[in-house]
Order: structure tokens, then sequence, then C-alpha cells
């Protein structure tokens, strides 16, 4: 019997060591999935990304701020040439007043071609174009009125001729 009390003895020796043991190899697994998790949570939302995300707003924010001053910059001299070519009369103004016309509408294109890498700068290229459209179209129409009101006096000195020669006619054929 003693042999038995020693063998059961023995196995609960056995089965308590056992247990420490699976306790510890669950304990290390749980730390070692834990830990496993941890770092896939945390290294994924770091604040490595985040300060990056930080650094790219941040110069957005200054290229914004950039162009704003830019536009503030132009803004005189989108309405200087806005009064102009709305006052340009182009048989009385100086070839002068037309250059500096076209000198300012260089300047805005300008503007476009120094900053073409963003988008928002084509305002100024679009800006000058449609001024220069507007220029054109004020010349041409200025040009256009010329010739009618040429024609119309080409005209009436037809007619004053016409009638002079019909009247000559009549007196002619009076007599």
């Amino acid at each position: 019997m003693r042999e038995n009390e020693q063998l059961s003895q023995n196995r609960a020796t056995i089965n308590q060591r056992e247990k420490t043991i699976g306790f510890a190899y669950v304990l290390l697994l749980f730390l070692a999935v834990s830990i496993c998790c941890c770092m896939i949570i945390f290294w994924t939302n770091s604040d490595f990304d985040t300060t990056r995300q930080k650094d790219m707003v941040l110069v957005k924010v200054e290229k914004i701020r950039k162009f704003q001053e830019l536009q503030k910059e132009n803004k005189p001299i989108v309405d200087s040439l806005y009064n102009r070519i709305s006052k340009l009369t182009p048989g009385i103004n100086a070839q002068y007043e037309e250059e500096d016309i076209k000198y300012l509408l260089n300047d805005l294109k300008n503007t476009y071609q120094n900053n073409g890498w963003d988008n928002r700068y084509k305002v100024f290229m679009h800006v000058a174009d449609f001024y220069q459209m507007w220029l054109t179209d004020r010349k041409e129409l200025w040009s256009k009125r010329e010739n009618i009101s040429t024609f119309k006096k080409n005209l009436e000195e037809c007619e004053i001729g016409l009638e002079s020669k019909k009247q000559d006619w009549r007196s002619v054929l009076k007599k």
C-alpha cells in the first residue's frame, strides 16, 4: 500500500508540475500574442504617419497662403487692366497705352508660368487670356465701327452726287 500511496503522490506531484508548466506555457503564449497584437495596432497607428500627414497639411496651408498673397498682389493689376481696356479707344489713344496693357497681360501670364506646377495659378493665365480677347475684340469693334461710319459718309456723298447728277440731267432734258 505504501507503494500505491507513493505512486499516487508521484502522480499528484507530476500533475501539479504539469499544471505549472502548462500555466507558464499558456501565460507565455498569451503574452506573445498580446505583444504581437499591440505591435500591429500601435505600429499602424503610430505618430510617424500622423506627423507626416501633419507636415503635408502644413505644406498645403503654406501653399494656399502664398497663393492668397499672390492674388492680393495681382488684384491691382487686374483692376488696372480692366479700367485701361474699358477706357481704351484705339484710334485716339497713343500706342504706348496698348503696349502698357500688353505688358500687364504678360505679367499675369508669367505668374502662371512661374508656378505652373499648381493648377490654382491657371486662373492668372485665364484672366490674362480673357483680357487679351477683350482687348482684341475692342480693337476689332472700333475698326468695324470706323469702317461703318466711313461707308456711311461715302454713301451720303454718293447719294448727294447722284441727286446732283439727276438734277443736272433733268435740267438738260427740260431744255
